[in-house]
């Protein structure tokens, strides 16, 4: 069976060969060279070709290569003649920018688009057919260079793509309407020779808050680099503590902050703000004592601890809560003090817990102890009650730093806090841990934040841990996510309600 095709030279086909489960070939040829190109072989049901007309006439030639006489089907699906062919193929996730995109392409300017977006805000936000679901679009204005996206949904700050050759810098994510994050922008990042590391950090010289954007964080910053952004779903969850509903008056009555100093031989001094609720009572015997890695942190705008728990106590969501939010000195500090590091939790346990203790005139049962942080701070908190657990029986761990190992441990897959709390687990103790959904790994094979926690958690499960509860969030490695977590770790463990 033969049958011709005229189409333009350089054409592109695309076309389908039904053989209605018999055996054929379809081959390709032109005046020149009959047998030019096998497109099928052997093909028995239904099987689609591609191809571009190398003349203006194409000969098919389709074998039986059966023995039964059959016809089969011959489609020609779609023709593209070279005129109406586009240098590279662009598609786009979100409806608007695809619609920018045509509008471009036919002279039009960006105007109405930036109009709109001033008016509504960004990111952009698009409904999706999958429930739950939302596109979110992240939108730059005029860089020159390019733009990196600090935060938002990726594992690793991600490059924005420049629309044809306008002022649009975007990138788009499909994602969970629970979502909430903080995230920069950082146009015209300097790059230039040198590490992969070295350039990556460079955004930092030009990371600032998302112009557009009406939801600050740090909103009384004095610039706008000090600035970032929040992007919050519209179903993003409710954060106990941290709106004003909670309470029928529209304030509460505030707790105090006190600055001192903790003392030990074998540490540094180290600063500690010790927070008291309005109207402490240190008689009361339900009071908790709240132990805080990275105090001064969980005392800003995007994590306000005394705040929350003002709101938490005075609507008797909470009992009486007293803080000791410790200062970790720096970043060099706090790598050594809160990796699992044996001196820092003695000390913390032997010689700060009474000097605790005594600032508040009170000692606290191991049942009314709690032991919180995040990152390494959680990796920590994970790490005292497992070796003090005599002394604090509850622990909030949010976003531990499980990747972690101490130098030489290998263990051959199994994470170090994991094997440790495989090897001892124990007794009685509660456990409060969260994760984000994109606190994965920066590339394949990297060990993950998102993925060690549930490892821990499984272990902490099938040792018998007396309590254990995992909380997963659409966020990432984020104050705005653990400020709520913190929240419900709380009201889990010590809730009156």
């Amino acid at each position: 069976m033969t049958q011709p095709l005229s189409v333009a030279e350089g054409a592109y086909v695309r076309g389908r060969l039904d053989s209605l489960g018999h055996t054929f070939d379809l081959v390709m040829g032109d005046a020149q060279t009959p047998e030019l190109r096998q497109l099928l072989t052997n093909n028995t049901g239904s099987g689609q070709f591609h191809f571009v007309a190398p003349s203006d006439t194409i000969t098919f030639v389709v074998r039986n290569n059966s023995d039964v006489a059959f016809t089969p089907e011959l489609e020609i699906e779609r023709i593209v003649t070279p005129s109406e062919m586009t240098g590279e193929t662009l598609s786009y996730t979100s409806p608007e920018i695809a619609k920018l995109a045509k509008e471009l392409a036919q002279g039009g300017t960006t105007d109405a688009f930036w109009e709109a977006r001033a008016k509504a805000g960004t990111p952009m936000i698009e409904p999706t057919k999958a429930e739950g679901q939302v596109l979110v679009t992240y939108l730059w204005r005029g860089a020159t260079k390019n733009v990196r996206l600090w935060g938002g949904p990726a594992s690793d700050h991600t490059w924005m793509t420049q629309l044809a050759d306008s002022d649009v810098w975007y990138v788009t994510f499909e994602m969970p309407d629970t979502a909430r994050m903080s995230y920069g922008m950082a146009p015209d990042v300097p790059q230039f020779e040198g590490g992969e590391r070295e350039n990556r950090v460079a955004l930092l010289a030009t990371l600032q808050a998302d112009p557009l954007n009406k939801t600050p964080i740090y909103s009384d910053a004095t610039d706008k680099w000090a600035q970032r952004s929040m992007l919050e779903g519209e179903n993003a969850p409710i954060q106990p503590g941290m709106t004003r509903a909670e309470n029928s008056a529209d304030e509460v009555p505030k707790g105090t902050i006190t600055p001192k100093i903790l003392i030990s031989e074998t540490q540094p001094k180290r600063h500690v703000d010790y927070y008291r609720p309005a109207g402490f009572d240190p008689s009361r015997p339900d009071t908790v004592l709240l132990v805080m890695f990275d105090g001064p942190a969980y005392q800003t705008e995007r994590a306000p601890v005394p705040a929350i728990l003002d709101r938490l106590i005075a609507t008797k969501q909470l009992p009486q809560v007293v803080v000791a939010l410790i200062d970790p000195v720096d970043s060099d500090q706090r790598g050594v003090d809160l990796t699992c590091n044996p001196a820092f939790m003695d000390t913390l346990a032997h010689d700060w817990l009474p000097q605790i203790e005594a600032e508040f005139g009170k000692t606290f049962a191991p049942s009314q102890r709690v032991v919180s942080g995040s990152s390494y701070g959680g990796l920590a908190s994970a790490c005292m009650v497992h070796r003090h657990s005599d002394l604090f029986v509850n622990a909030v761990v949010l976003s531990g730093s499980f990747w972690w190992g101490p130098e030489g441990y290998d263990g051959q897959g199994m994470p170090y806090m994991s094997a440790l709390w495989a090897d001892y687990t124990p007794p009685n103790v509660r456990i409060w841990m969260s994760a984000g959904l994109y606190e994965a790994g920066r590339a394949p094979g990297l060990v993950s934040i998102f993925e060690t926690t549930r490892h821990l958690r499984d272990v902490m499960q099938l040792k018998g841990v007396a309590d254990v509860t995992y909380r997963e969030y659409a966020g990432g490695h984020d104050y705005l996510v653990w400020r709520g977590a913190l929240a419900e770790g709380l009201l889990h463990l010590f809730g009156t309600n």
